[in-house]
């Protein structure tokens, strides 16, 4: 039996992933000022990683076994993404969310199969 924290985290990190894919959407342009190395390839990738994220996000709530390793994958390219193109504020949301999402894969392990 899954717990509540488990669910309301879940929620809480379709929020911030809801947000993301706002703000890629209207503040293209914010981005490209504040992050040099950014480029319109790249830009597009990483705008793409909110809405993986939303999919693994909505198969973890319903304890689906591909969602935990989609958002394992996801939690990875984001991080790699920040580190790569500097976006340092973010990595203080991203990492702790992701061993957070990593301690609830291990703890609820058996009930992804």
């Amino acid at each position: 039996m899954r717990s509540s924290v488990y669910t309301i985290f879940l929620l809480l990190m379709l929020l911030g992933n809801c947000y993301a894919l706002y703000k890629m959407f209207t503040a293209k342009q914010e981005f490209f000022d504040q992050f040099p190395k950014l480029t319109e390839k790249a830009f597009n990738i990483f705008r793409l990683l909110p809405m993986i994220n939303l999919i693994a996000l909505a198969g973890m709530l319903w304890m689906k076994p591909w969602a935990a390793y989609l958002i394992i994958a996801c939690s990875i390219a984001v991080i790699a993404f920040d580190i790569f193109f500097g976006i340092w504020y973010h990595l203080y949301v991203a990492i702790p969310s992701t061993c957070i999402l990593l301690f609830f894969v291990i703890k609820y392990w058996n009930g992804f199969k």
